[in-house]
C-alpha cells in the first residue's frame, strides 16, 4: 500500500497506484482480530434468505474474522429492535448522522463503511463527527470508481452504470480530497477488481457463465494493467488530525 501523497491537482501528474484486489478478501483481511463497527450492514442478502448461498455478503465476512462485531443500518426494512442476524452478530437501526453515542459507547479499533458513502447526503459531516467520536480509529470505506473500465464503455455506448440511491461518484483525487477534510491521515487508496457476482444473478442461469468468461479474459487484464479503471476504491486511514 501506498500512502496518498500530497496531490498537486494537475492532470497530468503521476499517481501512485497498487494493483487492484479483491474487496471482501481485503476488507475481511483488515477486520481480522479487531473490534468492528460495520456502517451499512444489511442488505438484500438478510432480507432474501435464499440468496445467502449464492450472494456474497460483506457483513458475514467481517463477522468470521473480528473479535467483535456490530452493525448499523438505517434500512425501514430492519425492525426498530435490531435484529440478531444468521452470523451471531447484532445489527441495530441507526443513522450515521446520529449514531456519536453509539460510536462512544463501542469504541471501535476499525470502522467498516462499504459501498455507502456515496449513498449519503452529508457524507463529508458524518465523517467529521466520526472523526471527533472516535480520533485514533482506524476507517476502511469502500466506493465505486468512477474511472472504472465498465463505465467507460458504458459511456461509449451511451448508457451509465449507476443506482437510484447514488448521490456521489468518487475517483482518486476525490477520495482524496475527503480524506483530507475529516481528516484521516496516513491515507491509502487501494483500487479493487469488479466482482462478477454482483451482474451474474440478474442474467438467465444459461447467460452466467459468460460473465465470468469476459471478466477472466477482458476485464481483470484491463483493470490490473491499468489500475484507474478498476471498479471502485478501498480508502483507508486514521481518524483524526494529528496530534500535536
Amino acid at each position: 500500500m501506498t500512502v496518498v501523497p500530497a496531490l498537486q491537482y494537475n492532470p497530468l501528474e503521476a499517481l501512485p497506484l497498487s494493483r487492484p484486489v479483491d474487496r471482501y478478501d481485503y476488507v475481511r483481511e483488515a477486520c481480522r482480530g479487531k473490534r468492528v463497527l460495520d456502517l451499512g450492514a444489511y442488505d438484500e442478502t438478510e432480507v432474501r434468505k435464499e440468496q445467502h448461498d449464492s450472494w456474497k455478503w460483506l457483513h458475514a465476512e467481517i463477522a468470521s474474522v473480528a473479535s467483535e462485531v456490530l452493525g448499523v443500518d438505517a434500512s425501514p426494512d430492519l425492525p426498530p429492535e435490531g435484529i440478531t442476524t444468521r452470523v451471531g452478530t447484532r445489527i441495530v437501526r441507526g443513522s450515521v448522522d446520529t449514531m456519536g453515542d453509539l460510536v462512544r459507547s463501542f469504541k471501535p479499533d476499525l470502522i467498516v463503511a462499504g459501498e455507502l458513502i456515496e449513498h449519503t447526503q452529508d457524507t463529508l459531516g458524518w465523517l467529521q463527527r466520526l472523526a471527533k467520536d472516535a480520533p485514533g480509529a482506524q476507517l476502511l470505506a469502500t466506493t465505486p470508481n468512477t474511472t472504472s473500465a465498465v463505465n467507460l464503455v458504458l459511456a461509449l455506448l451511451g448508457r451509465e452504470n449507476n443506482h437510484q440511491d447514488h448521490l456521489h461518484v468518487y475517483s482518486y483525487k476525490t477520495l482524496a480530497t475527503l480524506a483530507s477534510r475529516v481528516p484521516l491521515r496516513d491515507v491509502t487508496l487501494t483500487p479493487y477488481y469488479y466482482d462478477p457476482h454482483l451482474f451474474r444473478g440478474r442474467l438467465p442461469a444459461w447467460a452466467a457463465p459468460t460473465v465470468g468468461v469476459v471478466d477472466a479474459l477482458v476485464l481483470k487484464p484491463v483493470q490490473y494493467l491499468f489500475p484507474l479503471t478498476a471498479f471502485g476504491w478501498v480508502m483507508e486511514g486514521t481518524l483524526g488530525a494529528e496530534q500535536p
